[in-house]
């Protein structure tokens, strides 16, 4: 047993996520928002550090706060912020998603439920998937964050008629790929497989293993031994973190390249500041591991602060009214339908 590779085992694995569940967590409804902003993949000292250089859609440093995420990985996220325990708030919702998971119900993953995932349009006022029209195969493969903003921004000024008194907006960015350096990535997204976690070695890191008693280390190391047939398949080329732990590339090059994504979908929440009279929150579905407890990437069910520690930003959208988008043409017909149906039924005396 090489108990070097241990901690990232215990933190990933069956233990790992028994313990995500017992970790203080704060589902997104026990804050006051009108719209959230839900920026994928974003560590929170990420967000301070663009904040202290001063961008304009974030407030002064110690302003950015934090909340524990319900989760370490965005199939996880969704699970338990969408579960059946928030069906009344949801239905007075619009959920705009950019993240594919979205659409696929991840019984492969031991921290999902079978109550939730797929998402579908019965479990919010409004659900509009824009990765389905929106997403781009052009340098790198992702849905851009202009898209989305526009049709939060439609949807808020039209909420009164689509019965919606809240917005969770799913940004992809700063989850790779980084608009800066698309020839780290190749070839079209597996959008059926987006975000998935491919495990791998990782070196030990804050876990004394001396602390533990030789009954502790014997039961670890059969966990560790379970977990050990999910070995990394050769798939991580497209995975920075797993290419920074791996030595291929550099710390500063990956860092500066998350950093450019997260000011990329910034300055879109900056127009949908400029948009939406409100309280406008951002956070994060998870973050990502640098190597804590031999972590990279954002694997779920990692019970680590790298991963579950994430932003917690609030502004005051102020409507200056700089863009005029239309209503995606999805919800325009999911609307007109909806609209059919109550006028036939009225007119048969049933409302």
């Amino acid at each position: 047993m090489d108990f070097a590779t241990l901690p990232e085992k215990i933190a990933t694995g069956r233990l790992g996520v028994a313990l995500s569940r017992f970790l203080p967590a704060t589902p997104i409804w026990e804050r006051e928002w009108d719209v959230c902003c839900v920026l994928d993949g974003c560590r929170l000292d990420l967000m301070r550090e663009v904040a202290a250089a001063g961008h304009d859609a974030l407030p002064e440093p110690e302003r950015v706060g934090s909340l524990w995420s319900v989760g370490s990985q965005s199939a996880e996220w969704m699970d338990r912020t969408f579960s059946p325990a928030y069906r009344e708030v949801m239905s007075r919702t619009a959920y705009v998603t950019g993240n594919p998971f979205s659409s696929q119900p991840c019984e492969h993953l031991l921290v999902t439920s079978d109550d939730v995932l797929p998402l579908t349009s019965d479990d919010f006022a409004v659900f509009h998937e824009a990765w389905r029209d929106d997403w781009v195969d052009d340098d790198i493969s992702t849905i851009p964050p202009e898209s989305l903003t526009d049709a939060v921004i439609a949807i808020w000024r039209e909420r009164e008629e689509l019965n919606v008194d809240r917005i969770i907006v799913h940004y992809m960015q700063p989850h790779a790929p980084f608009r800066s350096r698309a020839e780290w990535f190749f070839g079209s997204a597996d959008i059926e497989h987006w975000g998935q976690f491919t495990d791998g070695d990782g070196d030990q890191d804050d876990l004394d293993l001396a602390d533990l008693s030789p009954e502790e280390r014997e039961a670890l190391e059969a966990i560790a031994e379970a977990e050990a047939e999910a070995e990394d398949d050769g798939n991580s080329m497209n995975d920075p973190w797993l290419r920074l732990r791996d030595g291929d590339l550099s710390f500063d090059a990956v860092w500066g390249a998350y950093r450019d994504n997260l000011e990329w979908v910034l300055d879109d929440v900056s127009r949908l500041l400029a948009n939406c009279d409100g309280t406008v929150a951002m956070t994060s579905d998870h973050g990502n591991g640098l190597g804590e407890f031999g972590v990279w990437s954002h694997p779920p069910g990692a019970p680590i602060p790298a991963l579950r520690r994430v932003p917690w930003v609030v502004r005051e959208g102020r409507n200056r009214d700089t863009c005029d988008p239309a209503l995606p043409n999805a919800i325009r017909e999911e609307r007109t339908t909806t609209d059919d149906v109550g006028s036939r039924l009225e007119a048969l005396g049933y409302r």
